[in-house]
C-alpha cells in the first residue's frame, strides 16, 4: 500500500510539472539528439582532419557519460543521493575541458567548451545554452531540479539490499550508485546451473515473451551503440541532403540496421563529391530520395508524387544513371503536377466536406488521376455545387478522412477502425458520393470513440513515463496491435508487484515500444525496448 501510494504521489506532481516541463529521460534523449547532430563529424567533412577528430571524441566522450549510473539515476526521476548527483562523475574518466565546434544554421561552425566532469544538470545546462548560442529552435523546457522532486526511498533500499545478495554471476556486478541494476546476468562461463532447466532449445515456450527475462539479459551497451549507430544514420542523411538539395531522404523501408544505412548514404554523398559535374540540376529540391527494393515502381523518377527511388542492391554509377534523369524540365513539370493537385484537392474537399490521403497502396499517378476525375466529376453537378459547396443532407456533417487506395486493393467503401473511409482510385465520383453519404454517420461514432480512446492512452502513456522514468511511449505502427491492448500491456507494466522487481528500473531513461502479439521482446534498431503487448 504504502508502495502504491508513494507511486501515486509521485505521479500526481510529475503531472502537475508536465504543463510547464517535460519529464527528465525526454529532456535528455530531446536535447542529446540536437546536441550530436550538430556536433557529429560527419557535418565537418570540409574542415581539418584534426577537427574531425575532436568531434569524434567529444561524441565517444558523451556517450560515455550519459552512460554512468548518476545519468542513469537522474533520467530515471529519483531524488535520492542528491550529493551523488551534484558532485558528478567523480571518476576523473573525462578531460577537465573538451572543446568543439558546433555550426550554426548557415553551417559555420562555432568554438563551444564544455566540462563532462559536471552534474548531469550542469552538462544538460551547457548543451542547452550550445544549442541556443547556435541557433537551434525549439528545445524543450529544462524539468525542475533533482532536489524538488518526490523520491521513493524504500524502493532504492529494497533494490539494494537485493543486489548484495546477489553472487555467482555477472549479474552481481551491478552499479554500486544508488541501486541502479546495469548488468549481465548469464553466467560468466555461459553455461546453465545444474537446477535450472535449459530452455535454449525450446520451441513452444513463452520465454520470448518473457519480459523480465530478457531485462536480466539486457546489456546497457548494447542499447547506447543502437543509439549512437542511429545518430550516425541520422548525421549521414542530414549530409546527403544537404549535397543533393533532396527535401527529404528516407532509407527505413528496408529494414536493414542504421550503421549499413550510414554506411550507404556515405557511398551516396561520396558519389556526389565524385560526379557532381555529371548532373544536371544543382539541388534536386522538392523532390524526396526513398531507398528500397521497390521492384514494382513503374519509373524510378516520379514526377507526381516528387519521389526519387535507388535500389540498394544498385551500384554507384546505376545510382548516377537514375540521377542524371532528373533535369530542371522534370523539375518543372513537378512543380505543375503539384500546383495541380493541390487546386483539385481543395475544390474536392470543400464541395464534399471532407479530407483526402493517398493510401500506401495507391501509387501516385493514380491518386492524381482520381483527385482530377473527382474535380472534374464536380464541376459537371452544377446542381448539386453551388458556390463551391455541396446542398445536401446525405453528405457528411463533421469534415471526415477519406483514405484512397489502389483500386485492386479496394474495390468499393469501407470503414476503418479509426473512422477515416477507404475507397477505391478507381471509383466513380457517383460512387463516392453515395459512399460518403452511407458511410458519414458510423465514420462520425467511430471517430468520437476513438478519440477517447487516444486520450485514455495519453494518459496512461503518461503516468508509464512518470513512474518508470521513460523517455518515450509508442505503439509500432507497422504492426497490429490496438490501442486498447496498449493500455491493457501498460496498466499490467505498473501494478505495484511489477513496479517493485528491480529489472523494470533498467527501462529508466529507455524508449518503450508494443508490438503485436507473436512478436517477441528485443531491442529495435534505435535502441528502444519493444516488448509485445501480451508479454509474460
Amino acid at each position: 500500500m504504502r508502495r502504491s501510494a508513494i507511486c501515486s504521489a509521485a505521479a500526481a506532481s510529475a503531472a502537475s510539472d508536465s504543463s510547464s516541463s517535460v519529464s527528465r529521460s525526454t529532456y535528455v534523449s530531446r536535447l542529446r539528439k540536437a546536441f550530436l547532430l550538430r556536433a557529429h563529424p560527419d557535418r565537418y567533412r570540409s574542415e581539418e582532419p584534426s577537427v574531425r577528430r575532436r568531434q569524434a571524441d567529444l561524441v565517444q566522450a558523451m556517450a560515455d557519460r550519459m552512460a554512468n549510473p548518476d545519468f542513469v539515476l537522474y533520467m530515471s526521476g529519483s531524488s535520492d543521493n542528491q550529493s551523488i548527483l551534484d558532485r558528478g562523475s567523480g571518476s576523473g574518466a573525462f578531460k577537465d575541458v573538451y572543446n568543439f565546434f558546433l555550426q550554426r544554421n548557415d553551417g559555420t561552425p562555432m568554438r563551444h567548451t564544455i566540462r563532462l566532469n559536471d552534474s548531469p544538470e550542469r552538462v544538460l545546462g551547457n548543451m542547452a545554452k550550445a544549442l541556443q548560442h547556435t541557433g537551434v529552435a525549439g528545445l524543450p523546457k529544462a524539468p525542475p531540479p533533482t532536489s524538488q522532486l518526490p523520491s521513493d526511498i524504500a524502493w532504492k533500499r529494497r533494490a539494494e539490499a537485493d543486489n548484495a545478495t546477489r553472487t555467482g554471476s555477472s549479474a552481481s556486478e551491478f552499479s554500486r550508485m544508488h541501486g541502479i541494476i546495469w548488468a549481465a546476468s548469464r553466467p560468466k562461463d555461459n553455461k546453465v546451473r545444474p537446477q535450472e532447466i535449459d530452455h535454449r532449445f525450446d520451441v513452444n515456450a513463452k520465454r520470448g515473451r518473457d519480459l523480465f527475462g530478457f531485462l536480466r539479459s539486457l546489456s546497457l551497451n548494447d542499447i547506447e551503440e543502437r543509439k549512437a549507430s542511429r545518430i550516425d544514420a541520422s548525421a549521414a542523411a542530414l549530409v546527403a541532403r544537404r549535397s543533393f538539395g533532396f527535401q527529404a531522404i528516407d532509407g527505413t523501408g528496408m529494414g536493414w540496421s542504421s550503421a549499413s544505412l550510414a554506411i550507404l548514404l556515405s557511398s551516396l554523398t561520396a558519389l556526389h563529391d565524385e560526379h557532381k559535374t555529371a548532373l544536371h540540376v544543382n539541388s534536386f529540391y522538392p523532390m524526396r530520395l526513398v531507398i528500397s527494393y521497390d521492384d514494382d515502381s513503374i519509373s524510378n523518377v516520379d514526377l507526381h508524387g516528387g519521389v526519387i527511388r535507388l535500389h540498394p542492391a544498385a551500384t554507384p554509377v546505376q545510382w548516377l544513371e537514375i540521377l542524371k534523369n532528373v533535369t530542371q524540365e522534370s523539375l518543372a513539370e513537378l512543380e505543375r503536377n503539384q500546383a495541380k493537385l493541390k487546386i483539385n484537392t481543395q475544390k474536392v474537399q470543400d464541395a464534399l466536406n471532407i479530407k483526402l490521403k493517398k493510401g500506401k497502396t495507391c501509387s501516385s499517378p493514380e491518386y492524381h488521376g482520381f483527385v482530377q476525375r473527382l474535380a472534374e466529376w464536380l464541376d459537371g453537378m452544377g446542381s448539386l455545387v453551388q458556390d463551391g459547396e455541396v446542398h445536401s443532407d446525405a453528405i457528411a456533417l463533421a469534415r471526415l478522412v477519406l483514405v484512397v487506395e489502389a483500386d485492386q486493393a479496394c474495390r468499393r467503401a469501407k470503414i476503418n477502425n479509426d473512422g477515416t473511409i477507404r475507397v477505391g482510385a478507381g471509383m466513380s465520383g457517383d460512387s463516392v458520393y453515395s459512399s460518403i453519404s452511407r458511410c458519414s454517420q458510423d465514420a462520425r461514432i467511430k471517430v468520437e470513440y476513438r478519440k477517447k480512446e487516444v486520450e485514455r492512452a495519453k494518459e496512461i502513456i503518461s503516468r508509464t513515463q512518470n513512474q518508470l522514468g521513460l523517455s518515450r511511449v509508442y505503439h509500432e505502427a507497422k504492426s497490429t496491435v490496438t490501442l486498447q491492448q496498449v493500455i491493457d500491456c501498460l496498466m499490467r507494466l505498473m501494478k505495484s508487484e511489477v513496479m517493485e522487481r528491480r529489472e523494470t528500473m533498467k527501462l529508466a531513461g529507455q524508449s518503450l515500444g508494443i508490438t503485436g502479439s507473436g512478436h517477441f521482446c528485443h531491442l529495435s534498431d534505435d535502441g528502444s525496448v519493444v516488448i509485445p503487448w501480451d508479454w509474460r
